[in-house]
């Protein structure tokens, strides 16, 4: 195997890792209060990961060592994401009798797991979407390190779509109101969607535009 083999292995190895660990927590052993806003950004992660991972074999081509480090930081974060959109089955609410933490022994003792309080939670905010900003940010990085040593022109709509992104994801680390969630979640889920058809259709033009 070549070296861009080994990479793309390697890189593809941690992203069905991370869908691995997104859809197991689809399903948790315990009640579940469901909320719409989770789902959406399990569903959103999961675009996200299929894009990024679709995006990347045009560049590990001609992986060299130079830009690999950049990649893998931005895959692991890409992981963590996917990890992040949804609880641990034994999550409980600050404030609990478990005080935010759980039991393997009681799940089975334990009051329903609720999406809504877990997705609001200061916590849950500052986790995923503060690791989903580091992702970008990282995968923006690499994108422009790999562009630059295939020789291909930098795009410069790339980074102002993505900055937009991240203003909208530290909007809701900073905020928990429900309709500022609301809206940035819906524009975030269809922007991203529409972007991976694009990616994966090869409407790039389009894709180009949104920045990613």
């Amino acid at each position: 195997m070549s070296q861009p083999e080994y990479i793309a292995a390697l890189l593809s190895i941690i992203v069905g890792l991370g869908l691995t660990d997104l859809a197991q927590r689809v399903r948790p052993r315990r009640t579940v209060n469901w909320h719409w806003l989770p789902l959406l950004w399990a569903a959103t992660a999961f675009l996200l990961a299929v894009q990024f991972w679709w995006n990347s074999f045009s560049f590990l081509k001609g992986a060299t060592s130079e830009f690999f480090l950049p990649y893998l930081v931005a895959f692991l974060l890409l992981y963590l994401t996917c990890a992040f959109a949804l609880p641990d089955p034994g999550w409980e609410p600050p404030g609990s009798a478990t005080g935010g933490g759980f039991s393997i022994e009681s799940l089975g003792t334990r009051a329903p797991l609720d999406l809504r309080a877990f997705h609001f939670s200061t916590a849950h905010r500052r986790w995923f979407f503060g690791v989903f900003i580091a992702f970008i940010l990282t995968s923006q990085i690499s994108s422009q390190i790999a562009s630059l040593f295939a020789e291909r022109s930098v795009d410069p709509q790339e980074i102002p779509g993505n900055l937009v992104l991240v203003a909208l994801l530290g909007t809701l680390v900073w905020t928990g109101r429900k309709w500022a969630h609301a809206v940035i979640s819906v524009l975030c889920f269809l922007g991203i969607g529409w972007a991976t058809l694009a990616t994966i259709l090869g409407w790039t033009q389009f894709g180009e535009l949104l920045g990613l």
